[in-house]
Order: structure tokens, then C-alpha cells, then sequence
């Protein structure tokens, strides 16, 4: 099948597409950034034949990524989020207090770029639409971000909902969104749409990269290498620790991109600080947040209640929103410790790292 010929090759000097069309390969992507390029090979002897370059370090299979097993458990629209606060006013959700001690600063994170890797974000959502400033579509080129599966707008509101006395407020209610759909409807896509995710949010500049998203647990080296582009050219990476822990807490268990080094992998807490049953565990933690009954936006202008690591992220790159509008010059390594310093500890490190993530 021709879905199983796709890979992805690094070469030690620089990208050469070239080498692959010589044995009939169809290129879809050249990095940028490091010295990948994707291909679909016509046959096992033309892969034989790339595979005897001295120039080429590896050759991978371009994998399918999605969603972590995200627990969807209510939707309301906003009659309902109106009725459950008794009142016509917006609701603080506990996640959100819990992460400020207090109700967040309205500018909190003005000025500040989180690039949303994700299914894309509702982009007419009245609760996210003001912060929502670009995007792309990576699934079908040309087409607006717009999210057709709830994820990434749930994710978004999150970071940045607007404090407009509607709806929900986020961590960093003043934070400029740019939606960057690398899923499907049904929150799958490929390693290589990923990595073009990355590389986009690197050319538009952005400060932090929300990753909510799960690639497996062995590491492929050209997602290290998109990853590593993105850090070393400033960008704060924060992903997903994955869901599929082990409820007894046992066992390395971090999906990708999160346990990537300079990657921020962040854990999911319950309501009483403890790690949720279902968040992977292992020493490449950095941080953990509420991800158990979270209350976000939602497609279609509406509000849902989701569980899952994809939840805690946010929390996270909203901190570090915080952070960054606060001291503007800070360094990747300096903006990591003053999350990890603030960081309330509620348990050992492999199960989540420095702790609840902290704004005041």
C-alpha cells in the first residue's frame, strides 16, 4: 500500500530530495530547519538503494500522531454555562483559581505568541475570537484552521479565553492565539505534518508552542530535530506527558514529543492535587496542572468538560505566558526554572515533576 511506503529521511549534511527522486520517490516535504525530507518510495528495492547512502543518518516511517485519548464528558452551550454559575456572569473555573490562587489579571500574557498545535481552534468562538490572531492549515492547505473536532478550541480556551463576562476566562486571558491544525475531524495526523506545524510556528515567531498531542514512545529523530530548532531558537515547547499511565504510578511511560529533551512534559492533577490515574509517568516529567474535569470552550460557540494530559498542558504554556509578558527578556532556560521554582510539589518527580504549576 502506498500508505505504508511514506518515510522520512535525515541526512548528515544537508536535505537532498534529489537523491529520492533519483529512485523515483515523490517528495512532500524539505525542512527547513534540520536535514529531513519526506518521501513516498516507490518500492522496497529503491529504499534498499537510499538505505546504502553514506550521507544518510536515519530513515523513518512517516507515523500517524493524534490525540491522546482525550475523555470528552459534557458539552453545554451558554444558556447552560449561564445557569450552572446562577448567574449571567462569567465563570472562574476551579483549574484556572487553582493555577493563580486568585482571579487571573485581564492583560495577563498581552503581547505574547502561543502557537496552538492542535485540530485548530473555532475561529469565530465568542469567548477566544479577539485573541485569535493567524493560523494555518496543514491538513488541507489553503483552507482556514478552523477546528471540526473540539480539541484544539478546548485546548485554547484554556490558555486565553477571553475575560469578557462570558462564558470562561483563561490562564492568560490577553495571549495572542495562532491556530495550527496539524489533525483531522477525527484528531489524527502525521509525524510530518506535525514537524510542519513546528516549522511554521518557528517562521511566524512564536514564544511558546502548546503540543497537545501524542506520537508513541519510542522517539523518531526528525521530530527531535524540528523540536530542537524550535528551542534553540528561543520557542518554550510544552507538550503532553500522554495518557497511558499506569494507575499504580509504575513504569516510564511519556509519549512524544513530551519526553523529548527541552521539551516541557507536563503530568495531569485531580481536583485534590493528586496525579490522575491515567497520566504517563517517568523522569522526563517538568510540571504538572488540573487535567481532570476541565471546563473550555468549545466548536460550535459552546463550553465542554474534557479530561486528559491535553487538558494540563495549557495550563502550563498560560503560565508561561503570564511569565513572559511580566519579563519580556528572559531566557528559554530562565522562563522554564521560574515555572518549575513556583511549582508546588504534590508528589515524586517521575509522577509529577516540580509540581502544581503556580502564577502567584
Amino acid at each position: 500500500m502506498m500508505e505504508d511506503r511514506r518515510f522520512t529521511f535525515l541526512f548528515r549534511t544537508c536535505p537532498k530530495p534529489e537523491k529520492i527522486q533519483r529512485w523515483g520517490g515523490k517528495v512532500y516535504h524539505v525542512s527547513r530547519y534540520s536535514q529531513s525530507v519526506s518521501a513516498v518510495v516507490p518500492s522496497a528495492k529503491a529504499l534498499k538503494a537510499l538505505l546504502r547512502d553514506d550521507d544518510l543518518i536515519l530513515a523513518e516511517r512517516d507515523r500517524l500522531v493524534g490525540l491522546p485519548s482525550p475523555q470528552l464528558e459534557q458539552i453545554y452551550r451558554v444558556p447552560s454555562i449561564r445557569k450552572k454559575s446562577r448567574s449571567l456572569r462569567q465563570v472562574l473555573p476551579w483549574n484556572i483559581q487553582r493555577v493563580w490562587n486568585a482571579k487571573p489579571v485581564s492583560n495577563a500574557g498581552k503581547g505574547v505568541r502561543v502557537g496552538v498545535i492542535d485540530t485548530g481552534i473555532d475561529l469565530t468562538h465568542p469567548d477566544l475570537r479577539g485573541n485569535i490572531k493567524g493560523g494555518v492549515n496543514l491538513i488541507k492547505p489553503g483552507a482556514s484552521p478552523q477546528d471540526d473536532n473540539g480539541h484544539g478550541t478546548h485546548v485554547a480556551g484554556i490558555i486565553a479565553a477571553v475575560d469578557n463576562r462570558i462564558g470562561v476566562v483563561g490562564v492568560a486571558p490577553a495571549a495572542q492565539l495562532y491556530a495550527i491544525k496539524v489533525l483531522n475531524s477525527r484528531g489524527v495526523g502525521r509525524l510530518t505534518t506535525l514537524i510542519k506545524g513546528i516549522e511554521w510556528a518557528i517562521d511566524h515567531g512564536m514564544h511558546i508552542l502548546n503540543i497537545s498531542i501524542g506520537g508513541g514512545t519510542s522517539v523518531p529523530g526528525n521530530l527531535v530535530a524540528a523540536i530542537h530548532a524550535a528551542v534553540n531558537r528561543g520557542i518554550l515547547v510544552v507538550a503532553a506527558a500522554g495518557n497511558n499511565g499506569k494507575a499504580n504510578g509504575k513504569g516510564n511511560n511519556l509519549e512524544v514529543p513530551g519526553k523529548i529533551s527541552g521539551v516541557v512534559a507536563v503530568a495531569a492533577l485531580a481536583k485534590n492535587n493528586r496525579r490522575a490515574p491515567f497520566s504517563a509517568t517517568g523522569p522526563e516529567l517538568t510540571i504538572a496542572a488540573p487535567g481532570v474535569r476541565i471546563l473550555s470552550t468549545f466548536t460550535g460557540g459552546r463550553y465542554a468538560v474534557l479530561s486528559g494530559t491535553s487538558q494540563a498542558v495549557p495550563h502550563v504554556a498560560g503560565a508561561a505566558a503570564v511569565f513572559k509578558q511580566l519579563h519580556p527578556g528572559l531566557s528559554l532556560s530562565a522562563l522554564k526554572q521560574v515555572l518549575t521554582r513556583r511549582a508546588r510539589r504534590t508528589g515524586a518527580p517521575h509522577l509529577t515533576g516540580a509540581g502544581l504549576v503556580q502564577i502567584r
